[in-house]
């Protein structure tokens, strides 16, 4: 009796003592020029990218989950010279060694999703132009993936096109925590800023456990072309 009592009693100051792990801290945009709109596009599309992002900060590469020409191209070529600050992650304890406070960390490398959304040029009338098209699935679990993308709404006082780059944070249910602008155009940060706090994600996991995550939305707006 007393063997089993003083057993669990180890037990318990062991989980007591353990650290606990922290959230991975995902990879964060820290500058980078936006595509252009195309000025021949006759529709809107929808392009999302998975870049891997080394834990030296470089982009290995970049991957097409869903493509929408002539868009596609414009907005793969701009995220080629972003820049991020790298993830990081507690480190793996080793097996049978003593539990370290607090636990320390390292760089890692880790996946980001971008998605850019493009409005049509005509407000109030069809356009042509080729439809989204899912192309490929995210090559980790790690990548956040959009179930649910509303369109902003054009501001009905503006005369001009422009993009704004919005920093979302993705919550481990899969919907939008909080989202900021990260690149400004005046005066369509709030259209920007009000849909992306309604997409919806399937959020992305790290070592099997659903965690927040950044992504990087691209919003488009043309400027407009009206019809009666």
């Amino acid at each position: 009796m007393f063997r089993t009592i003083l057993c669990a009693a180890l037990v318990v100051q062991a989980a007591a003592t353990a650290p606990t792990p922290s959230v991975p801290v995902p990879a964060r945009y820290r500058g980078g020029v936006l595509p252009p709109i195309p000025i021949r596009a006759l529709g809107g599309g929808e392009v999302f990218l998975e870049l891997s992002v080394s834990r030296d900060s470089v982009i290995t590469g970049i991957k097409v989950l869903r493509a929408t020409p002539p868009f596609t191209d414009a907005l793969t070529t701009a995220v080629h010279g972003w820049q991020f600050m790298p993830a990081e992650q507690d480190v793996e304890p080793v097996p049978g060694a003593p539990p370290v406070s607090p636990t320390p960390r390292e760089r890692a490398d880790s996946t980001v999703l971008v998605a850019g959304m493009f409005l049509p040029p005509a407000l109030n009338a069809p356009t042509l132009g080729e439809a989204p098209k899912n192309v490929a699935a995210p090559s980790s679990l790690e990548t956040p993936f959009p179930l649910s993308t509303p369109v902003p709404l054009y501001p009905p006082r503006a005369l001009m096109g422009g993009l704004v780059l919005i920093e979302v944070r993705v919550a481990p249910g899969g919907d939008v925590a909080e989202a900021k602008v990260v690149a400004s155009w005046p005066p369509f940060d709030q259209p920007a800023l009000d849909a992306a706090l309604q997409w919806r994600f399937r959020p992305g996991r790290v070592r099997g456990l659903a965690v927040p995550k950044l992504a990087y939305l691209v919003f488009g707006f043309p400027q407009p072309v009206t019809s009666r």
